[in-house]
This record gives C-alpha cells, structure tokens and sequence, in this order.
C-alpha cells in the first residue's frame, strides 16, 4: 500500500484578489476599432498572460503532489489487475474459443433451418397451385374457372422449423448485427443523394490536415479553408 501525500492546496481568495483588477479591465473594455485600442487591448492579454502563469506556479505544488498520490494509487491498482489478469486471461481465451466454436455450430443450425423452413414453404404453395389447378378445372363456367385461377393465394401456414441447437441453464445466445462496406464507390454515390447525406461524415481530420497544408489554396469542392487567429506569450 502507498503511503498517503498531504495535499494542501493555497487559498484561492488570494489569487482571486491578484486578478480582480485584470477581470475589471476586461469588462470594461469595448470593441477593438483601432490601432490605440489595439495595442491597449495587447497590453491587457499581455496581463493576463502573466496572471496566468503565476496562477499555475501557485498551485503547482498541490498539483504535483496530487499527480504523485494518484500515480501511486494507479500503480497499486495496476499491480492487482496484473494479478488478476494472470489469472484471469487463459480463462477468457479459453471462453472465446468455446464461444466460436457454438457460434459456428450455431450459425449452421441456423442455416439448415432457414432452407427447410423455405422448402416447406414451397411445398405448401405447390399443394395451394394443385388444388386452385383443381378447383379450375372441376369449375362449371370460364369464369368460375378464371376466377379460381386469379384469386390471390394466401400465405400457406406451415409448422416453424427451428435450429437444433442445445440450451444450457445460464447461458444465452444473442444476434447482433454491424455493416460491413463493400463497395466503397457505391456507398458514397448513395450517400450523396440528400436524404442520405447524414450517412456521409466528412473525414474532418484529413480536411484539416490540408486546410493547414494548403491555407487558402486548398480547393476541395464544397469545402474551404477558415483561418483563425490566436496569441501566445513570447
């Protein structure tokens, strides 16, 4: 166990009052329309910048101290949870290969059952055929006949073919479905038709990378390059 660090942070009152003034300044100050204004306005970020900077080295201490107690408390944490993976990892890979292994099984079983299910269904519809074949043929007029022939057929119903699969007290199977691009030409010509475009997120990362690469010139189609403007303290 690690020992435990005083962490006694100063009094923020004090730091407050330091910075009353700046904060003062800065309500007061208008819009910046001028080359007096301007440097005025430099001078007070310049305060600020300093304001800033002793701010950090009054609570650095404190800060330090508390990053120190908690890389303790995470070393510690990080030493049990080695323990326990050691423990735990031939576990959980032997899980994972039992579980692809039914998976598999599973997944066939499931198969198998969809296309009996599909040949029963055949069947029945074939026997529904037959007998409208029937009923056309035994009919006394030639409507009564094109009747027969032209009357929609119901859904045929037949027994539900399930998978024969185990079930076992405490453990379930669930189906969980994700997409998987195959065509990535495709996808995007689909996803650029408007009541789409919500599939098609623009890859803000690379567009960046180019607006900062390229500045104005950078010529994408329906993208352009925004700068903005920051100080720091020299």
């Amino acid at each position: 166990m690690s020992e435990a660090i005083a962490i006694i942070p100063p009094k923020p009152d004090d730091a407050r009052a330091e910075v009353a003034p700046l904060l003062r300044a800065v309500e007061s100050m208008v819009v910046v329309t001028n080359v007096e204004q301007h440097e005025a306005a430099l001078l007070l970020l310049a305060d600020a910048m300093r304001a800033e900077t002793r701010i950090n080295r009054l609570f650095e201490p404190a800060v330090e101290a508390a990053k120190e107690s908690k890389r303790k408390a995470e070393a510690t944490r990080q030493e049990v949870v080695a323990l326990r993976d050691s423990v735990l990892s031939s576990v959980t890979e032997a899980r994972k290969t039992i579980s692809a292994r039914c998976a598999a099984f599973e997944a066939e079983e499931r198969r198998v059952a969809e296309l009996n299910q599909k040949a029963i269904e055949r069947e029945a519809l074939a026997r529904q055929e037959q007998e409208r074949q029937f009923d056309a043929a035994m009919a006394e007029t030639e409507e009564a006949a094109e009747d027969a022939l032209t009357e929609p057929l119901p859904a045929p119903v037949v027994p539900v073919v399930r998978p024969e699969v185990a079930r076992v007290a405490g453990v379930s199977t669930r189906e969980t479905w994700a997409a998987e691009i195959t065509d990535k030409a495709a996808f995007l010509a689909w996803a650029a038709k408007p009541e789409n475009n919500y599939m098609a997120e623009p890859n803000m990362t690379a567009l960046n990378s180019r607006a900062r690469a390229e500045h104005a010139e950078m010529k994408i189609p329906g993208v352009k390059a925004v700068s903005s403007l920051s100080h720091s303290r020299r």
